[in-house]
């Protein structure tokens, strides 16, 4: 008897992932003929991110606007980790510095009463990223209070909600793949950041 129960519920299983697929085709054909989402190159592509993103509750133009696949992984953008805290009944998160130097997030947790606790903060500064060798790619010259936040939401999401999100993340992907540029960012003795070219 145990065992009928178990083969219906695998084939019930089979059935509706089935019917998700069935139904994501045609709108996964859509998205890849209108040419706007330039990471993805055919419908299996588009399935994947759709799929994705339905794992962590985006919806289907959600995930295409958010998700990329970047070195052949689907990696989040930091706006989404920040979203599914906000979203979350658990955690929040608070930030308590921002400027082109530093980034400073709180995170807090609900307890069932829902008083909020302290977790800790994720701070992320310009001489970590120097240090980390990533301040020359262009999204750091041009974005660097961005980019800090990124690397911020995305260490404190890892570190005080991991069940939050456990994936990649773009902006880290993208760091892989830095344009050597003329301008080079790097550090002197005295620890002071400095941009030569």
């Amino acid at each position: 008897m145990e065992d009928i129960k178990k083969e219906t519920v695998t084939s019930e299983k089979k059935e509706l992932s089935l019917t998700i697929l069935q139904d994501m085709m045609p709108l996964c054909e859509i998205f890849v003929k209108s040419g706007i989402f330039e990471d993805v190159k055919d419908v299996a592509q588009a399935i994947v991110k759709v799929l994705a993103g339905r794992e962590i509750g985006l919806t289907p133009l959600e995930s295409m606007m958010n998700l990329y696949i970047v070195k052949n992984r689907v990696a989040a953008n930091s706006h989404v980790i920040s979203m599914l805290v906000k979203k979350s009944s658990k955690y929040n998160y608070s930030i308590t510095e921002l400027d082109n130097e530093k980034c400073s997030i709180q995170f807090t947790k609900f307890s069932a009463q829902g008083a909020e606790t302290v977790l800790g903060i994720s701070t992320f500064t310009i001489m970590d990223a120097a240090k980390a060798g990533i301040v020359n790619g262009t999204n750091w010259k041009g974005y660097p209070r961005n980019m800090l936040f990124a690397r911020a939401i995305t260490n404190g999401v890892r570190w005080y909600c991991p069940d939050i999100y456990s994936g990649y993340v773009t902006e880290e992907l993208e760091s892989v793949m830095v344009d050597v540029k003329k301008d080079v960012v790097s550090i002197n003795l005295n620890g002071e950041v400095k941009t030569n070219g």
